[in-house]
């Protein structure tokens, strides 16, 4: 079990969200989910940032490994101690990752 401040942030930041969703248009929503270009075969050569974490046990943190060749210049890190919720699991880690894409988004000029 995670600390109390993780405990904490899961209940405001992900459960109250939960609590509050819209079943019925989150369905409409999934029945209509895409992306708007080839995820996995268009090469993506801005500054990008994907991170997973090991102990997801919603998606996979292996499968993402495979947009790494299409996605030339992002970093691909996968944290340890942490599952589908790594901002509240690992946030020091996390947004020290999160603040180096967003100095590399402005150095290239994308704010």
């Amino acid at each position: 079990m995670g600390s109390a401040l993780t405990i904490a942030r899961y209940n405001e930041e992900i459960l109250s969200g939960c609590r509050l969703a819209d079943e019925a248009f989150l369905a409409g929503i999934k029945t209509r989910y895409s992306f708007s270009f080839s995820v996995d075969t268009n090469v993506f050569d801005k500054p990008g940032l994907l991170i997973t974490g090991r102990q997801d046990s919603m998606v996979g943190y292996q499968d993402a490994s495979i947009l790494l060749d299409k996605y030339t210049r992002t970093s691909f890190a996968v944290l340890d101690r942490a599952g589908h919720n790594l901002q509240i699991e690992q946030p020091g880690l996390f947004n020290a990752l999160m603040h180096e894409w967003l100095d590399r988004v402005e150095e290239d000029g994308l704010k």
